[in-house]
């Protein structure tokens, strides 16, 4: 596969510029991914079976192995021995596929031009099935996200595509891995657009959208087309006056969604400031504590999607609910601060829908909707406060629960949530992780012409140098073989000045110009340093007479110049490629009306008379 790299030159432009051919590029990344997806799925149940005797153990929370009849209590060893498997595999091979995976495709996209080692998905496909199948309670997405960008970067790597395809395929990539795991295209495309690209484009949303939708089909064909969370009824709210309790409903949801996010790196700060040890033990060490937790309280193993249905169906009770929801927000929190794989979606979903029952219940006597109308809001409104998403959180809960009839209570809860995250809190849930690292997703600074380029990167070397013990006669003569104003002089190879033609003119007038040396000069002494940044060089710049600056390093040596015209014609290369960005970009039917008015489909008669 690496030789498709060696592509010719016209064929790998072919590809990144035809839309058609893109689109179908699109198609054939959803189909890779929704088949990464499948075998994700199967190495869940597959390891889970291994290890409890079931392919869902909280549906047999308690029994003994369902294979070898080992008793209950062996379960407190089952998330070790998955650690001392993920624990090296990831510290060796990819360490960014630790965690839940979205900041580390949302960092690729925004900073790193969308590129992501391929060996990553293979790593997180198997670290994350070993930690959900080893009772890890953290949620699918995450890992199938990052898994669909790293082989829709990948494809766009091994095809040497430009930048801008690579950001739009690992887009694909990540749509693809939601649509194929919650049975939700829509969703999908809204997610990678929202979280992952960060804004909606029509043309881009329609890539996406193919990549979505050939994932989720594929999942259809492989697992069935049921909804994700296969409620047995039709909900309604039942009436208008009930869009009160959805306020009420929204508020608590999303307050339990924001404390789970924000738990979630407390747990973080705790476990880092008590662990000493090795990296790549540490998921081993804390499992311990992990798998102790899960035999007092065997509900929370793996993702807990049956228990989540079991809740939104009625099953338990409120100080039940209270405690699913504490212990899915504990337990994730740990399962992540140890080194856990897998992802955050699923679990504030679950927190939302628990929220969201106890709300309901309690309102049972004055609301005419039943508790799980209140469940399902809920599970948005968890989703839109941690994630801050809106219409990916509205979109993924009708889609993965068939409830459409919901769509107005949920888009009201969404939008309260929304706005009381970003109220009570300027991070979400995923770029609280890549700010506590120092890394900024939309940089303004980037945006400008020059970003955070150095003068180092753009420096040019340098014309001449003259030497401090150099004479008038010396000067003018290295002067006239270059067509800069202004040159650097060094003593002893350091820096002491810059000559300008202005000055060397006025000291060739002087009476004393034969025995004058260039040091003796009253120079310029303006000058940047390689690792300055434009906000410094160009303060330096605009203040000096100089329009050459030299570039000097630490030992006061010469490493290059900076002119003030090279930084005009960048500007001016900037601007012109942006007003004919578009100039290349046709469609069919604007190339058949060309070629109308071009005479190519005009008949022309045998022995007409020439025009």
């Amino acid at each position: 596969m690496a030789s498709l790299s060696k592509l010719p030159g016209s064929l790998r432009r072919l590809v990144a510029r035809h839309r058609f051919l893109l689109a179908l590029l699109a198609v054939a990344i959803g189909v890779v991914v929704g088949a990464a997806a499948v075998v994700f799925h199967y190495c869940i149940e597959g390891w889970t079976w291994l290890m409890t005797g079931y392919t869902d153990y909280p549906t047999h929370a308690g029994k003994p192995h369902g294979v070898t009849g080992w008793p209950s209590w062996l379960i407190v060893i089952v998330p070790v021995i998955s650690a001392l498997l993920y624990g090296p595999l990831i510290h060796a091979f990819a360490p960014s596929a630790r965690g839940h995976g979205v900041p580390e495709v949302m960092l690729a996209v925004k900073r790193y031009g969308g590129r992501i080692p391929g060996r990553v998905a293979a790593v997180k496909i198997i670290g994350s099935a070993l930690t959900l199948g080893g009772g890890g309670s953290v949620g699918r997405e995450g890992p199938v996200v990052q898994v669909g960008a790293s082989l829709g970067s990948w494809i766009s790597s091994v095809l040497n595509l430009p930048r801008r395809r690579m950001i739009l395929f690992a887009a694909c990539g990540a749509a693809g891995g939601i649509a194929a795991t919650f049975n939700a295209p829509l969703a999908g495309t809204c997610f990678a657009m929202e979280v992952i690209l960060g804004g909606l484009s029509a043309t881009t949303f329609a890539y996406v959208m193919f990549a979505s939708v050939s994932a989720a089909v594929v999942a259809h064909l492989a697992l069935g087309d049921t909804p994700n969370v296969n409620l047995p009824s039709n909900l309604v709210l039942a009436s208008s006056l009930d869009l009160a309790w959805v306020v009420l409903v929204a508020i608590v949801a999303g307050l339990a969604g924001l404390g789970f996010a924000k738990f979630l790196y407390i747990c973080e700060d705790w476990v880092d400031a008590l662990y000493r040890w090795p990296e790549w033990l540490r998921p081993a060490l804390g499992s311990l504590g992990l798998g102790l937790g899960l035999w007092a309280f065997p509900l929370m193993y793996g993702s807990g999607a049956s228990v989540q249905l079991e809740a939104l169906t009625g099953t338990y009770s409120i100080g039940m609910l209270v405690a699913l929801c504490v212990g899915r927000a504990l337990f994730t929190s740990y399962t992540i601060a140890i080194g856990g794989s897998g992802g955050v979606f699923a679990p504030s979903l679950f927190i939302g829908a628990c929220a969201g029952m106890a709300v309901g219940q309690a309102l049972d006597p004055w609301s005419a909707s039943t508790a799980a109308v209140y469940g399902v809001i809920g599970m948005g409104a968890a989703f839109a406060a941690a994630a801050r998403a809106p219409l990916t959180a509205a979109l993924i809960i009708v889609e993965m629960t068939g409830q459409y009839s919901l769509i107005l209570p949920m888009l009201l809860a969404v939008a309260l949530a929304t706005g009381m995250s970003q109220y009570l809190t300027s991070s979400t849930i995923y770029t609280e992780k890549l700010l506590r690292r120092g890394d900024v997703l939309d940089d303004p600074v980037e945006k400008t012409v020059l970003g955070r380029r150095s003068a180092g990167e753009l420096m040019r070397e340098l014309t001449a140098c003259l030497d401090a013990e150099a004479t008038i006669e010396e000067a003018v003569r290295t002067f006239g073989t270059v067509d800069d104003a202004s040159l650097p002089v060094t003593r002893s190879n350091r820096f002491v000045g810059s000559l300008t033609r202005l000055q060397l003119m006025r000291a060739s007038t002087r009476p004393d110009a034969a025995q004058l040396r260039v040091g003796d000069i009253d120079l310029e002494r303006d000058r940047v340093a390689p690792e300055d940044m434009p906000s410094r060089f160009l303060s330096v710049m605009g203040a000096s007479p100089l329009r050459t600056i030299p570039v000097v390093d630490g030992r006061g040596s010469v490493v290059g110049c900076l002119r003030t015209r090279d930084l005009v014609q960048l500007l001016y290369d900037q601007q012109h490629r942006a007003l004919h960005a578009g100039d290349g970009v046709t469609s069919w039917g604007q190339r058949m009306q060309r070629r109308w008015r071009d005479g190519a489909w005009r008949p022309h008669w045998p022995g007409g008379a020439a025009e």
